[in-house]
């Protein structure tokens, strides 16, 4: 499986479909070919990436209403394989703002 396939359908699992854009933006930030085979070897890069874009997709709607119609995504499912991803590679949470903080004088 091909890194845009494998990212594609790892966000579909959330229920979000990525745009070439998107998918895009996703390897050019971070260096992948999204024309590479998924390995053992670049799994975490490319896990890292995805990671690192999480952020940019929560900044759209998570409903709209158009005439009769009604859509709403449930963003609590992402939100939370984000925060798992930055602890488990040591990232910073840029979602959880309601983090404790402590300052040192």
């Amino acid at each position: 499986m091909t890194t845009g396939d494998y990212i594609t359908r790892k966000f579909q699992s959330f229920g979000i479909d990525l745009s070439e854009a998107d998918i895009l933006d996703v390897s050019l930030s971070s260096g992948l070919n999204t024309d590479d085979e998924v390995s053992k070897e670049n799994h975490h890069p490319v896990t890292v990436a995805m990671v690192q874009y999480i952020p940019n997709l929560l900044l759209r709607a998570s409903s709209f209403t158009e005439n009769k119609l009604s859509m709403s995504w449930d963003i609590d499912g992402i939100k939370a394989f984000y925060s798992m991803k930055c602890r488990e590679y040591g990232l910073e949470d840029n979602l959880n703002s309601n983090k404790p903080t402590v300052t040192f004088w």
